[in-house]
This record gives structure tokens, sequence and C-alpha cells, in this order.
């Protein structure tokens, strides 16, 4: 080696990218599990443990750890564990008793607790032979002595006296790790979401062209994260039809199109919006004046921030490409996080459709050759070229 040898922390970017994987290599294996392959409980112990449960020398959890870095705490709800009072028989006389379940993102029954994620690890959901038990030690049971981490020569007695059961009787301890799985995915999804979901809205005036300012793909916003693969682009095909695409933090992409051509001789509302589903799916959906002219969905969660400080932003030209020969008129834009109430996203498509019709509402139109830039960590775009400040007006007399 003509260096040596170095270690450094990992970006956020990185464990960003290995809680994405394990969240996939999570949903994989509960639905191995499902299905009944069980050998797939050492794939899920390993991965709950990295994400919930890791307490080797200078590591943290990972989705705990990065939950904390950006400010989300991880609250779910369960029953009453093992040591629950209530419980009509005496200790004495059971064997097995596994209780805590469902564990849910909403209260669904009334003897429910709310706990932090840190609080369910510690939850007793297991006695057995006169030992209680927290969710923690039967996920450290399979992935530090059944292999899901490291091997081990030595079993605790009790775990070693539930796997060498039946099969019937097996199924308590694959219902803990199962609906332990359940559970984080649940966490990582909604994780996920706060930091990926996204809604772009856009009031546009596209004027007459002539046919050589038109090229293959016309920008209207274009954003780029500066040393990473994430980019979220807007604009408008040769046919002036309007476009998505995404590119997420993998290198994994999508795009979403308009099915139909679009009538230019009037202001028009464009809406742009990603969302991560349950099955870590990824849909991008693009709206017209409130009406959707494209859907697009890929089975990869595209990790791409929500938040367009993180971004270097251009209209009219791309990150890297020359200036347009393109002219566009934009009244206004807003990209927010999706995370909001239908109530306000419905309110969100009444404002942005009311202003459409507003004759007086100000607009940049921007010439053949100009454009505006927003360096990363800004809003306010710097104007290059000829960029004129007109009303809605004024620019529908000149189109007609």
């Amino acid at each position: 080696m003509t260096r040596p040898y170095k270690e450094i922390s990992k970006p956020f970017g990185i464990r960003m990218l290995e809680l994405v994987q394990a969240l996939q290599i999570i949903a994989d294996s509960l639905r191995q599990i499902r299905s009944g392959h069980v050998r797939h409980l050492v794939t899920l112990s390993g991965q709950l443990r990295a994400l919930i449960a890791e307490r080797s020398k200078g590591a943290e959890p990972l989705l705990l750890d990065i939950a904390r870095e950006v400010q989300e705490e991880l609250r779910v709800y369960c029953m009453p564990g093992v040591d629950n009072p209530t419980f009509p028989l005496p200790q004495k006389d059971l064997n097995l008793h596994v209780s805590g379940f469902p564990i849910t993102s909403e209260r669904q029954f009334s003897a429910q607790l709310e706990k932090t994620f840190s609080e369910l690890l510690e939850h007793k959901i297991l006695f057995f032979r006169g030992n209680k038990y927290t969710a923690k030690t039967v996920i450290e049971w399979y992935a530090n002595k059944a292999g899901g981490a490291h091997y081990s020569t030595r079993l605790p007695e009790d775990f070693a006296a539930l796997l060498l059961q039946s099969p019937f009787n097996l199924q308590p301890l694959a219902n803990i790790l199962r609906q332990m799985g359940d559970a984080v995915l649940l966490a990582g999804h909604r994780l996920l979401k706060k930091l990926v979901d996204f809604e772009i809205h856009l009031i546009v005036i596209v004027p007459p062209q002539t046919p050589e300012a038109i090229g293959e793909a016309n920008y209207l916003l274009d954003l780029k994260y500066e040393g990473s693969s994430m980019r979220v682009s807007l604009g408008l095909n040769k046919r002036l039809m309007p476009s998505f695409f995404v590119s997420g933090l993998q290198g994994t992409w999508a795009r979403v199109d308009s099915d139909r051509l679009i009538d230019w001789s009037m202001p028009r509302h464009l809406h742009a919006a990603l969302r991560i589903e349950e099955d870590l799916s990824t849909v991008l959906e693009l709206a017209v004046d409130g009406v959707r002219v494209g859907r697009s969905r890929v089975d990869e969660p595209l990790f791409v921030l929500s938040d367009p400080l993180n971004y270097e932003a251009f209209h009219n030209k791309s990150v890297e490409g020359p200036p347009q020969e393109f002219s566009f008129g934009l009244a206004e834009i807003s990209m927010h996080r999706s995370q909001i109430s239908r109530i306000d996203a419905a309110r969100m498509f009444t404002y942005f459709h009311g202003r459409t019709t507003d004759d007086n509402l100000q607009l940049f139109l921007f010439s053949p050759k100009s454009y505006g830039h927003a360096p990363t960590g800004t809003t306010d775009p710097k104007m290059t070229g000829t960029v004129r400040r007109l009303k809605v007006r004024d620019v529908l007399k000149n189109n007609s």
C-alpha cells in the first residue's frame, strides 16, 4: 500500500443508502417468512440488530441514529407486556407467554401504550419457564447466537429449548421477530417519507416559439445535489408536453411524461409529486390544472431529499447544459414536503388554480438564452440574460 490504512466516519449519504437497503432486505425477509420460509428469520434478525439493537463499541443502531440526526422521534403503540399485572393466570402456572403485540403507528386498541422505539426494545414481551425477556433480547439471540450477525457454538438455554421445539412451537419466536420487523419497516417508511416525499407547483405560460427554439428537452426547473446523483427536473418535450424526472441517491431514476398535448394559450398549473409507498416502491405523478396526466411507479425507493435548499437550482436551463433557446413565463413556484393533510393539499390546488385566472398576476418571462440560477442554500435566483417582469395579461396579449 502506498498510503496507510485509514478509517473515517460514514457520511450521511452512505448511511442513508445502507438504511434503504436494510429496509428492503427486511421487507424481502418478511415476505419469505410469511410464505413459510423460516430460514429468513436469520437474515431478518441481523438487519434488526443493525438498525435498532446494535451495541458494539463505537456503533449506533442505524435507524435510531439517523432518526436522531434528522430530529424525528420514532413512536409506536403496543399492548402491555408479559409483566402486565392484570393478566388472569399467575405466572407460576405459565410455561410460555408472548404479549405486547400488535405494534402500530396509531393507537388501534384502548389498552395500547405509547412508546419510543428505545422503550419498545426494553419492553418485556416473552415469558418462558419463569424468565422474562425483552424484544431486544430475542433479536440478539437470533443475530448473535443463531448466525444472523455472528456464529456461536453456545446458546442461551431457553433459546435453545425454544429452537428445538417442533415447528408449531417455534411460531412464537417467529412471530416476535416478524412483528418487530413490521414495526421497524413501519418506522423506516415513515422516516423515508418525511425526508423524501415532495410536491412541486408551478404556474407557467409558454409563448409562441420558433421551431428552432424548441429542443428535445426544455427545462423549466432543474435541481441538482452537488456531489451526488440526486436530481429533480421538470420540463417540456419537443411537443411541449410536461415531463417529470427524478434521480435518487442510489443512481436509480424514474420519469413520468404527460399522456396528452397541452393548450398553452393560457397559464397552466403544473403539479409534480413523488412519494414512497408502504411497499417501499416510488410513485411519481404529474398533473396539469388539477387533472392527472401521468403516473409512474418503480420498485425501488428513490431517495431524494425534499428540501429545495439542498439543491442548486436552474430555470430555463439544465444544470450542466448551455442556455436554452426556449422561452417561458414563470408566475409562481412552490416545492414542499408532502406530509400535509388532504385538506391542506386541496387548499394548495385551489390556491394555484385560482392564480391561473388572475390576469394581473406578475411573472418572470425568460427570453431565449436567459436563465435563473439559485445556488445551494438559497431560493432567490440570480437572473442572467433578458428576463422581464410582466403581467399575465401582457403575455397573453402577445400570444394572441
